[in-house]
């Protein structure tokens, strides 16, 4: 599998786009408006209702959608966050405990030409280039059938993308960076994990062994055929272990 180190970490600048307030938010969706290519970066939107809302090539760093106070998770159900700006190594985009069933994250460059495209620029990138989900807190989230495309989910940055508790059952991962991302105690049946970019240190349960082997699916017919084989001379975990480098472990 293609691996990449962390050299690729997003710097904290975008281009300006207008800012608004969370009061500018609210009467944005009594208009029944998007939130497309605004600056809203460290608002609290913790509350409010997004279903179905696009928010795409809006600056969410350091957005909070949580508030401890709140009976139920701020709903995104539905939204689209494609291409949007949240990687950060500064403050934390919070979507704990959100219902962002049906939600799509990510974005459209594919991962791998950018990271060709900003190697051959020989520049790093900008926050808003990245491809990043870094700082994207999804703790006890509802992620059930969201989709995420393209994305780096930061993976050994020590500002990784983090899901404890959250559900992301029958999402699909597609084209995706997932090195060292901890899925040990999210809730991920059914998952569809599609070309990942890599999977090397990626930690699950044990008892996710046989959730992760039907998950996995690679175009290249080589390379799903190889995995196929060792999956039917070592089993399943050997499979993991040995093909994708993927971390096993045992949860009391």
């Amino acid at each position: 599998m293609e691996k990449f180190g962390n050299n690729l970490t997003p710097k904290p600048e975008v281009k300006k786009s207008e800012k608004l307030t969370r009061e500018d938010v609210i009467k944005k969706l009594e208009k029944n408006e998007n939130l497309e290519n605004y600056n809203l970066a460290d608002l609290d939107l913790s509350g409010l209702n997004f279903e179905g809302k696009s928010f795409r090539g809006s600056d969410l760093r350091g957005v909070t959608l949580y508030n401890d106070s709140l009976k139920e998770g701020t709903s995104i159900k539905n939204a689209d966050f494609t291409d949007t700006v949240i990687a950060d190594l500064g403050p934390e985009v919070i979507f704990a405990s959100v219902n962002a069933e049906g939600a799509k994250f990510g974005f459209t460059e594919n991962l791998s030409a950018r990271r060709k495209r900003l190697k051959n620029s020989g520049q790093a990138p900008e926050a808003a280039d990245s491809g990043g989900l870094f700082n994207f807190i999804g703790s006890a989230g509802n992620f059930r059938k969201t989709k995420w495309l393209n994305a780096d989910f930061g993976g050994g940055s020590g500002y990784e993308a983090i899901f404890p508790d959250a559900d992301l059952s029958e999402s699909e991962i597609v084209g995706c960076d997932l090195n060292q991302i901890d899925f040990s105690k999210t809730k991920i049946d059914n998952i569809k994990i599609i070309d990942p970019i890599t999977l090397s240190g990626m930690k699950i349960a044990a008892s996710q062994i046989e959730t992760i082997v039907k998950s996995i699916y690679l175009t290249n017919k080589e390379a799903q055929t190889e995995f196929l084989k060792i999956i039917k001379e070592k089993g399943s975990r050997k499979a993991l272990e040995d093909f994708f480098e993927i971390i096993i472990v045992e949860i009391k």
